[in-house]
C-alpha cells in the first residue's frame, strides 16, 4: 500500500463560491473601463461599486430578493434603454449603459454556466470599446487583469460543470439560498492555500507574465523593423539602379533604370475632394553641379538649415488659410531617405514621437539626423500644394554671392558653356525671355529633340555627359531632362535648381500610396518676384504647372487603383500601422469623432424611422372607422391569434420531432421530465416527491411503453414545487 499522503481537494461548494467571487471581480474590472469612455454613466458606476462588493461579501442576499424583481429585471432594463435612447438620441452611449446594466445584474445574481459566459462576453464588450479609443498605459494593465480573471473563471466553470455532471443545482426561484453561500471568505482562502500547490500557481503566473511580455515585445518589434530595408547588396553587384529616390544625381554611371513597384510612401488626406490633380512630393533640392553631379551645396546645408534639434512639432511659414485646413498624414517606409516627402510649405508638422532633425524654412525641407530604420509617421497641417514656392529674396538664407554662384553656375568647362549658349540662342532666338516664357520654349525644344525612356545611351566623347546628351537626339529619363533644363536656364541667366522626390501616386480606396517607380526629378525656376516656379520638363508629360493644372500637355499624375492582391495586402498592412503602431492621441480623437458621428447618424435614422411609422400609425388610427374597417382589424387579430396558438400548440412539437428525426434533439417529454427532476431535487426528499420522482425517471429514461400519462405527472410535480 502506498504511504504517499494525498493532497486535499476543494469541494464543489467551495469551487462554486470561488467562481462567484471571481465573476464579481471580473465585472468590476470591466466596469472600470468606463473611466476611459467619455460617457455619462456615473450613477451606474456608483451602483456597481456598491452592489457588486456587497454581493461578493454577502452572497446570501441575492437569494432573498423577491421573485418578482427577477421577473421584472429584464423588461425594466429594456424599458430603461428605450427611454435612454429616446431622451438622449445617442446610440453608442445607450448601448454602453445597457451593457453595464446587464453586467451588474449578472454579477449580483446566481449564475449558471451560460450566465458566466455571458458575464465574460459583456465585460469583453466594454474592454474592447475602451481599447479602441484609448492609448493609456494603464489600460494595458487593466486588459491584462481582465484576461487573467476571464481565464481563471473559465477554468472554474469547467471544473464545476465537471463535478456537477452537467446538471446545475442553482435555485431557479427566490427565497432559496444555495449551500455554497455559507461560510466565510477567510476560511475559503485558507482551504485554497492548503489544497493548492504554490508551484503550480507560480508556474501559471510566470507563463502568463511571459506571454504578456512576449506580446509586448512582438508589438514593439515586428511592425517597426523590416529586414529587407538593409539588403542593399544588389546595388553593389550591378550597374543597374532600381527606380527610387536619390539625394545626388551623377550622370554617366547609371544609364538603365530598373522598374521597382515596391511601396515607399502612404498618404492620407482629411478631404479627398480638395486634393489637387498634380502632386509632387519634394524631398531634396540640388543646387550645385560639379563633376557631372547635381548635389546639395555645402553652403546650402550650412546656412539654409537650422541647427539640429529634438522636436515633435515644427512650425512652418505658411499663413493661416480660411476655413478648416487640409490635414495630411504621411507614412514613410524605412530605407527610403532621411529627407521627408512634402508637397511644399506647411503651417505645422507633427511627429508621433520626438525626432532629431534639421529644418529649412527657405527650402521648405525637413531632414532627419539619420535614415529611419522603421516606418516614420508624421502629420502635416496647411500644406501648400501649388506650383509656386515662396522665398522672400534669393539671398535671404545664404550670402548673396554664394547663392548666385550656386544657382547660376552651370558647372561645366568653357567648351561646354559655348555649346549651352548656342542651344539657348536657338531656343530664345537671341531674345531675353521672362522665366515663364523661357521655360515653355525650352520644354518645347527638349520635347522635339529627345524622347522619354528609362534606358539612355549617352554619346561617347569628351566634356560633360549631360551637355553631350543635350547635343544629341538620344532618349532620356527624368534626371537627364531636369538636369539639362537647369543648365540651360542658368546659361540664360535664370536661377534654377533640380528637385528630387516622388510624383503622383495611386489611390487605394481611402489613402494614396507611392511606389519606388514614382520617383521623379523636376526643376524649380526662380521667377524674379520672390518665388520659385515648378517646371517639369520630362517628355512623358512636359509641364509648366500653373494653378495646379498643366499648361503644356500635362495631365493628372494621380492614378486610379488597379485591384490586385498586392493592394489588398497593402491595405491590411496599413490598417496595422494606422490602428496599432502609430495610433496616437490625434488618431484616438479622430476615431472617437468617427464613432460618434456614425452613432449619431444611426440614431437619427432610427428616430426618423420610428417617427415615420408612428406618424403613419396615427394617421391610420385617425381615419374614420367604419364597420368594414372594424371587421378587417378583427379578422387580422383573429388570424394572428390562430397562428400564435397553432405555433405554441403544434409548431414546437413539429420542430422537436424534426430535430429528433435528424438526430439533433431528444423527445420533448423526456426533456420536460428532466427539468422537473432538477426542480424536485431542489425541493428535498418527501414521500409524495419520491413517488413523483420515480414516475419522472420512467418518463426520462424508461421505454415509452412504461409511461403513464405525462401531463398528470407534470401536474403533480408542479403542485409539489408550489407547496415548497
Amino acid at each position: 500500500m502506498s504511504m504517499v499522503k494525498k493532497r486535499p481537494q476543494l469541494e464543489l461548494d467551495e469551487l462554486r463560491r470561488l467562481k462567484w467571487g471571481l465573476g464579481g471581480v471580473l465585472a468590476l474590472v470591466a466596469i472600470s473601463s468606463l473611466f476611459y469612455l467619455e460617457i455619462d454613466a456615473l450613477t451606474l458606476m456608483v451602483a456597481s461599486v456598491v452592489l457588486v462588493p456587497l454581493a461578493l461579501f454577502k452572497p446570501t442576499w441575492p437569494g432573498r430578493v423577491p421573485a418578482l424583481v427577477h421577473k421584472l429585471a429584464f423588461p425594466a432594463v429594456v424599458a430603461f434603454s428605450v427611454y435612454d435612447f429616446y431622451a438622449h438620441g445617442e446610440f453608442l452611449p445607450t448601448l454602453v449603459r445597457l451593457d453595464v446594466l446587464l453586467l451588474l445584474y449578472r454579477a449580483c445574481s446566481y449564475r449558471k454556466r451560460r450566465d458566466d459566459l455571458q458575464l465574460i462576453v459583456l465585460g469583453l464588450f466594454l474592454i474592447v470599446m475602451a481599447g479602441v479609443i484609448t492609448v493609456s498605459l494603464a489600460f494595458a494593465v487593466q486588459i491584462s487583469a481582465f484576461v487573467a480573471c476571464a481565464l481563471l473563471l473559465l477554468l472554474l466553470v469547467t471544473l464545476v460543470d465537471g463535478l456537477e455532471g452537467g446538471v446545475a443545482t442553482l435555485p431557479e426561484k427566490s427565497g432559496v439560498v444555495p449551500t455554497w453561500t455559507q461560510g466565510s471568505w477567510f476560511r475559503l482562502f485558507q482551504r485554497l492555500r492548503v489544497t493548492c500547490d504554490w508551484r503550480v500557481f507560480a508556474l501559471g503566473g510566470f507563463l502568463f507574465a511571459g506571454l504578456v511580455a512576449l506580446s509586448a515585445v512582438l508589438f514593439m518589434a515586428i511592425p517597426r523593423f523590416e529586414l529587407e530595408s538593409g539588403l542593399f547588396l544588389d546595388r553593389l553587384i550591378t550597374k543597374k539602379n532600381t527606380t527610387g529616390f536619390t539625394d545626388t544625381m551623377k550622370f554617366g554611371d547609371v544609364t538603365d533604370i530598373q522598374q521597382d513597384n515596391s511601396v515607399v510612401l502612404h498618404i492620407e488626406a482629411s478631404d479627398r475632394s480638395r486634393i489637387p490633380e498634380t502632386l509632387y512630393w519634394r524631398m531634396v533640392v540640388l543646387d550645385e553641379y560639379r563633376n557631372s553631379t547635381f548635389q546639395m551645396s555645402a553652403a546650402t546645408k550650412t546656412a539654409a538649415f537650422k541647427r539640429e534639434e529634438t522636436a515633435m512639432r515644427i512650425d512652418g511659414t505658411e499663413p493661416l488659410a480660411r476655413g478648416a485646413p487640409l490635414l495630411w498624414k504621411f507614412y514613410l517606409e524605412s530605407g527610403v531617405s532621411r529627407f521627408l516627402p512634402l508637397a511644399g510649405g506647411f503651417r505645422r508638422l507633427v511627429f508621433t514621437e520626438p525626432q532629431r532633425l534639421r529644418s529649412s524654412p527657405a527650402l521648405q525641407l525637413v531632414m532627419l539626423s539619420r535614415d529611419p530604420v522603421s516606418m516614420k509617421a508624421y502629420r502635416v497641417e496647411g500644406m501648400n500644394t501649388s506650383d509656386r514656392l515662396q522665398d522672400s529674396g534669393v539671398g535671404s538664407t545664404l550670402h548673396p554671392t554664394e547663392r548666385t554662384r550656386s544657382l547660376l553656375d552651370p558647372g561645366v568647362g568653357e567648351s561646354d558653356r559655348a555649346t549651352l549658349s548656342k542651344i539657348v540662342n536657338e531656343i530664345t532666338g537671341g531674345v531675353v525671355l521672362v522665366p515663364e516664357e523661357f521655360a515653355r520654349a525650352t520644354m518645347i525644344w527638349l520635347t522635339k529633340r529627345h524622347s522619354y525612356s528609362l534606358k539612355s545611351d549617352l554619346p561617347k566623347g569628351e566634356g560633360d555627359p549631360l551637355v553631350r546628351w543635350l547635343s544629341s537626339t538620344e532618349p532620356g529619363h527624368c534626371e537627364l531632362f531636369a538636369g539639362a533644363f537647369t543648365l540651360l536656364a542658368r546659361t540664360a541667366g535664370h536661377p534654377a535648381r533640380v528637385v528630387g522626390g516622388f510624383m503622383g501616386g495611386t489611390w487605394n480606396e481611402d489613402y494614396l500610396f507611392v511606389r519606388n517607380s514614382d520617383a521623379h526629378a523636376w526643376c524649380e525656376l526662380y521667377d524674379g518676384r520672390g518665388g520659385w516656379l515648378r517646371v517639369d520638363p520630362t517628355n512623358d508629360g512636359p509641364r509648366l504647372v500653373s494653378g495646379n493644372q498643366s499648361s503644356v500637355g500635362g495631365q493628372s499624375n494621380v492614378r486610379t487603383l488597379q485591384r490586385s492582391w498586392m493592394t489588398r495586402f497593402d491595405r491590411l498592412r496599413m490598417l496595422w500601422y494606422r490602428r496599432i503602431v502609430n495610433f496616437d492621441r490625434a488618431d484616438q480623437m479622430e476615431l472617437v469623432r468617427a464613432i460618434k458621428a456614425a452613432a449619431e447618424d444611426s440614431s437619427r435614422s432610427l428616430r426618423a424611422w420610428s417617427a415615420y411609422w408612428a406618424g403613419a400609425f396615427r394617421d391610420w388610427v385617425s381615419r374614420p372607422w367604419s364597420v368594414r374597417r372594424w371587421g378587417s382589424v378583427a379578422g387580422v387579430c383573429a388570424l394572428a391569434g390562430l397562428l400564435g396558438y397553432g405555433f405554441f400548440r403544434y409548431g414546437r412539437g413539429w420542430r422537436s420531432r424534426w430535430r429528433r428525426v435528424r438526430g439533433k434533439d431528444i423527445d420533448p417529454i423526456r426533456r420536460k421530465a428532466g427539468r422537473w427532476l432538477r426542480r424536485l431535487d431542489e425541493v428535498g426528499q418527501t414521500a409524495e416527491s419520491s413517488e413523483v420522482r420515480d414516475s419522472l425517471c420512467r418518463l426520462r429514461y424508461g421505454r415509452r411503453e412504461t409511461w403513464s400519462e405525462p401531463e398528470r405527472i407534470f401536474t403533480k410535480a408542479r403542485r409539489i414545487v408550489r407547496k415548497s
